[in-house]
C-alpha cells in the first residue's frame, strides 16, 4: 500500500454502542463511521448492528441507555462481528479514527475482535475529541467532557444520542468547531450560551 503522509489521511469519525464497558467481556451492538477524505472532501459511511453471542454478559444500564432493552428483536437478523470484520477493517485502511473518548471505542472493537479469533486490529493513528473539549471548552465554562455536558453546554439536541449514528453526527459536528478554533469561535460560543442562559 502506497503511503499516505498523515496530514492526508482520510479522517473516519467513529462511534459504537456496547453491551458494558470491559473490552473482551461486553460486545459491541453498533458500529458507525462518516469518513472523509481532506484532499477531495469526499465522504462514505459505514453503519451496521452487530448481534450479540453472550448478551447475558450484558449491563442492564448500558442496554438501557443504547435503546437494546427495548427493542432487542432489531438484532436478529443483525450480521455477527466475523461478518462485520472484513468490511470493517477494509473502510478504516490508511484512516485517522477520530472519536469521543476513542480510546474506548478502538478498545471495544479490537476486544470483540480477538475474542472471535481475528488478530488483525483496527488503526493506531487516533484523535480524540475529549482531548480538544478540554483545550477549548473547558476555560469557557464546561464542567464535564461527557458528549452530553458538552451537547448541553453548547446548547446542541440530545434527541437520538446514544445510536450510532447520531453520535457520529455530533462527533464530527464538534471537531469542525473545535479543530483550530479561534478566539472568534470562542466568543460566539459564549454568545449563544449567554442569549440560552448559561447551564
Amino acid at each position: 500500500m502506497m503511503h499516505t503522509a498523515l496530514k492526508d489521511r482520510p479522517l473516519a469519525f467513529m462511534d459504537t454502542e456496547t453491551t458494558g464497558l470491559i473490552p473482551g467481556v461486553h460486545e459491541v451492538l453498533e458500529i458507525a463511521i462518516v469518513k472523509e477524505c481532506p484532499l477531495t472532501g469526499e465522504r462514505e459511511s459505514f453503519y451496521t448492528l452487530v448481534r450479540p453471542k453472550h448478551i447475558e454478559n450484558a449491563e442492564p444500564k448500558a442496554l438501557a441507555v443504547n435503546g437494546y432493552d427495548k427493542n432487542p428483536a432489531r438484532w436478529e437478523d443483525a450480521p455477527t462481528i466475523e461478518e462485520v470484520a472484513p468490511g470493517l477493517l477494509k473502510f478504516l485502511e490508511g484512516t485517522v479514527i477520530v472519536g469521543h473518548n476513542i480510546t474506548y471505542d478502538v478498545s471495544m472493537i479490537n476486544g470483540v475482535l480477538l475474542a472471535a479469533g481475528i488478530s488483525e486490529k483496527i488503526p493506531h493513528s487516533k484523535l480524540d475529541t475529549v482531548t480538544m473539549c478540554f483545550e477549548h471548552l473547558v476555560p469557557l465554562g464546561l464542567e464535564s467532557l461527557r458528549m452530553d455536558s458538552v451537547r448541553d453546554f453548547l446548547g446542541w439536541s440530545k434527541d437520538g444520542a446514544h445510536r450510532a449514528m447520531k453520535d457520529v453526527e455530533d462527533l464530527e459536528r464538534l471537531y469542525k468547531l473545535l479543530y483550530r478554533m479561534t478566539w472568534f469561535t470562542a466568543l460566539v460560543v459564549l454568545l449563544r450560551r449567554s442569549l440560552r442562559g448559561s447551564r
